[in-house]
């Protein structure tokens, strides 16, 4: 089983000294309970201005992490070999010669040819739900490309659109694509590539209680509101008395996003509430008194197996791991779904023309979960440094094809082929300053 990432045992605020070290995969406590591989800190996150001749492993669970040395150029920054731009440098990333090769001095973009790339150590910040998924296949990733390995913060989405718009680390993520679009920050355009499918889980532990409760979108946001605060109410074999405890993200999160979105859609005591029929990434501060807000997915589920009473929204991949019972939500054709890989992906299969404009995946129909969303990876479209450019696009591209077959095990979905194609092409985009493409 693949360690779930998280920045420390226990969830705390990100500081931004903090964030200037490496921080590698760490098996969360809350949730497995077991130690994973840590790696060394590594300088400053920003690779542009590295220089280092090591490159730290990515390792398996339970194994020590080993750092070699680098057999071609590092990060880049002023002086390094890796550097230079355009074509001069087709023979430094990917060879000069064989199938791959192209007059673009990344070469060719896609299958085999994803695995064949310079020696670079990428450093990458933001989105906690997406941890497990990233660490389990930048692992598997690693098994076939020696050459290149990551350091994942799952600081939170907030976290890695502020360091991706700061120009900090090489590539961010966020389950709520940067707006308005095209994303601008500190380095120019940000290209938004969706890299996974997963959902949001309204997970409770209610002793007695059985799995699967169906809950309507109203009596969720009533439970939010402080209105229904007895478990007896909605279940009448839990014995009167039992105390509703509401659990939401301190943090800004994707999930929460998604479950603002969902009760917008189903609940008008909820807009009226909240007084805006506009979602936020910000959890309502007008929800119950009551209320606890915790840090992180991690922080939600540590709170959720310690606290009896306890119902709260994390990802899904989160709440298998830790074994919790879910809530059946009303999807818009009125069905009961409970979440699984089956109704995120069913969600997943009804995004017509998505875009990082137009990603919203929430209350679907049919057998569709209705809390279900993409995940987006950010990286800046011009690109100074060739080599960590065609690691960059080598790697996403492997992550939403041949990686998504990581995905269903750890409680995530496929790409539907729309989102895969998608994504190729907006990696396709990468360029140097001047503008000369990175892949043919």
């Amino acid at each position: 089983m693949p360690p779930i990432v998280n920045p420390t045992s226990a969830p705390r605020p990100v500081r931004s000294d903090y964030r200037r070290f490496h921080v590698f995969f760490v098996v969360s406590a809350a949730v497995l309970l077991a130690a994973c591989s840590t790696a060394q800190s590594a300088g400053k996150k920003n690779a542009k201005h590295r220089s280092s001749s090591t490159v730290t492993t990515t390792t398996a669970p339970d194994a020590t992490t080993t750092t070699t040395k680098a057999s071609g150029s590092g990060g880049g920054g002023s002086g390094a070999t890796g550097t230079a731009i355009a074509g001069t440098h087709a023979a430094n990333t990917v060879g000069a010669t064989g199938p791959c090769s192209g007059n673009s001095p990344g070469g060719v973009l896609g299958g085999a040819c994803d695995l064949q790339t310079p020696a670079l150590q990428l450093t990458g910040a933001g989105a906690n739900s997406i941890a497990p998924f990233f660490s389990k296949v930048f692992y598997v990733y690693n098994q076939g490309n020696h050459n290149v390995s990551v350091n994942y913060s799952p600081a939170g989405s907030g976290a890695g659109v502020t360091d991706i718009k700061n120009n900090s680390v090489e590539f961010a993520d966020s389950e709520i694509p940067i707006s308005p679009t095209p994303a601008q920050g500190n380095g120019g355009t940000i290209l938004q590539v969706p890299v996974d499918l997963g959902g949001v889980a309204l997970s409770y532990n209610v002793p007695g209680a059985p799995a699967n409760v169906q809950l309507t979108g109203d009596q969720v946001a009533n439970i939010y509101l402080g209105n229904i605060t007895d478990w007896h109410t909605l279940i009448p074999s839990v014995p009167s008395g039992t105390k509703i405890v509401p659990v939401f993200r301190a943090d800004t999160s994707g999930p929460g996003y998604d479950l603002d979105q969902y009760l917008i859609d189903t609940s008008p005591a909820w807009v009226s509430a909240i007084g805006t029929n506009k979602p936020s990434t910000t959890w309502p501060e007008k929800s119950a008194p009551g209320a606890v807000g915790q840090q992180l997915n991690t922080g939600v589920a540590t709170y959720i197996s310690q606290t009896p009473g306890a119902i709260g929204y994390l990802e899904y991949a989160y709440a298998q791991q830790a074994g919790f019972t879910n809530a059946a939500l009303p999807n818009a054709s009125g069905n009961f779904v409970a979440p699984s890989e089956s109704g995120i992906a069913a969600a997943g299969a009804q995004a017509n023309g998505l875009s990082d404009s137009n990603f919203n995946i929430v209350d679907g129909t049919g057998s569709a979960y209705p809390l279900a969303n993409f995940s987006w990876t950010l990286i800046y479209l011009d690109q100074s440094n060739v080599n960590l450019a065609v690691v960059l696009g080598k790697l996403f591209d492997w992550v939403t094809t041949a990686g998504q077959a990581q995905a269903t095990s750890l409680g995530y979905a496929p790409l539907p082929a729309n989102a895969v194609a998608l994504a190729h092409q907006t990696l396709l985009q990468l360029q140097t300053p001047s503008g000369q493409k990175i892949f043919g």
